[in-house]
């Protein structure tokens, strides 16, 4: 892709009504159909990354080692295919950053530690040889410009391409943070992007750069990003990925939900097999409330630790959690009723049992009912079949339970029973008997 000034020129002058663009409404390119499913490297390395990082990780992610409904299949065969680069590739040697020139030379282009990627389209090329998808990070936050320059998005896009991106996640630490724009230029390429808006949850203009078209969330017309952080960042705290979850629940309208295909809310990247004093229990829940409001399924661990990984393998590998995330039957999943703890004393608003819920095909309904008290004994929820979104019509439904991937009987009376021990959860197939 070759930016000349008046084709530039040109794409900036059609980026005027920002934040009001009917040009890319949700699902514009394509992408995202379902939650996109991989690794990313952030939560397990920080800025701590290099060339060796992603080949490694792309190696594990693509061996056939793990033990998956009866036969050997790799983490790719399940579904994860795509390795994100995060933080950690910049050159930040710039001295001007008031005026956008830390990370980026004076044309606009991206300035790369070569020390730590001395090839990054040999790294691209490493993963596509693999069959992964490749994901990129930019705007972000080690080198902290503070002035928006044109010229910087343009050569962001044009290393994009020229190095053989398939996805991008666009951070909102810097200036850059018109994402309208950003769409532009990546259409103008001839290549759709998969891009992540990771601006934190922020509707409206950025908070930092009072930029019109830096919001995180989308409109009915307008979402030029095939998922969007509902959230700050994510960590391994014990109850961080509980709250985050709470975050998407402005973007689960009964009838008319900003979370859809190809363009879903996010609350940030999976801490499963990372979470401080976790256990397997606590891991699982986090992993089946991802699955039940469509949320992106992004690995965080290292993937390369194998032994902690062969632990959690059991979670990420359960084909019929993954098949919630992944069916679209009209909904993106929602918040449906909260209980109060049993037996724990003193307990808080924000350790009220859940549950939560999302249409399957034919009918079905996907329950999850989470208990994030961290004391006190099990939690007994009962939730009739209109609150939880069956048509009246449905007065009994068979159930399967979803984490012992066996059916349980048939629930009667049209209401669900459920008994949840603290920090753990129960998830149910509802199919209408």
């Amino acid at each position: 892709m070759d930016f000349t000034h008046l084709s530039l020129l040109a794409i900036l002058a059609r980026a005027s009504a920002q934040g009001n663009s009917t040009a890319f409404p949700p699902g514009w390119n394509h992408l995202a159909k379902s939650p996109p499913m991989g690794w990313r490297s952030w939560n397990a390395f920080g800025a701590n990354i290099n060339d060796k990082t992603f080949r490694d990780a792309i190696d594990a992610v693509t061996a056939k080692v793990w033990d998956v409904g009866g036969a050997k299949a790799s983490l790719f065969e399940v579904g994860y295919t795509r390795v994100g680069i995060d933080e950690g590739w910049e050159n930040c040697s710039g001295t001007d950053p008031d005026h956008g020139l830390r990370q980026h030379n004076v044309d606009g282009t991206p300035m790369i530690n070569v020390d730590k990627f001395p090839d990054l389209k040999g790294l691209v090329d490493y993963g596509h040889s693999k069959g992964v998808l490749m994901g990129w990070y930019l705007n972000g936050c080690a080198c902290g410009e503070r002035e928006e320059r044109k010229v910087n998005y343009a050569g962001d896009v044009k290393l994009l391409d020229a190095f053989g991106f398939d996805a991008v996640k666009l951070d909102g630490c810097g200036a850059a943070t018109n994402m309208t724009l950003y769409a532009q230029l990546m259409q103008a390429t001839g290549k759709a992007y998969e891009t992540e808006n990771c601006h934190w949850g922020h509707c409206g203009a950025d908070s930092w750069f009072k930029n019109p078209d830096g919001s995180s969330c989308p409109t009915q017309t307008w979402a030029p990003f095939n998922h969007y952080r509902t959230s700050g960042d994510i960590n391994s705290g014990l109850t961080s990925w509980f709250a985050n979850l709470q975050t998407t629940t402005k973007f689960q309208n009964l009838t008319h939900p900003l979370s859809q295909p190809g363009v879903w809310a996010y609350p940030d990247m999976l801490e499963v097999g990372r979470i401080d004093g976790g256990s397997f229990a606590w891991n699982r829940a986090h992993f089946g409330a991802w699955c039940v409001v469509s949320a992106p399924l992004i690995l965080g661990l290292d993937i390369t630790a194998t032994e902690n990984l062969a632990s959690i393998v059991p979670i990420i590998t359960n084909a019929e959690a993954i098949a919630v995330n992944q069916h679209w039957a009209g909904h993106p999943g929602r918040l449906v009723k909260e209980f109060p703890p049993s037996g724990a004393a003193g307990h808080m608003d924000g350790d009220q049992v859940q549950v939560w819920a999302k249409p399957q095909p034919d009918g079905a309904l996907a329950v999850f009912v989470v208990n994030p008290s961290p004391s006190g004994k099990a939690t007994k929820v009962s939730v009739d079949f209109a609150t939880l979104g069956l048509p009246p019509s449905v007065t009994a439904a068979k159930l399967r339970d979803i984490w012992a991937r066996q059916d349980v009987g048939t629930t009667a009376g049209a209401t669900l029973t459920a008994s949840v021990e603290p920090l753990d959860s129960a998830f149910f197939l509802l199919t209408p008997a």
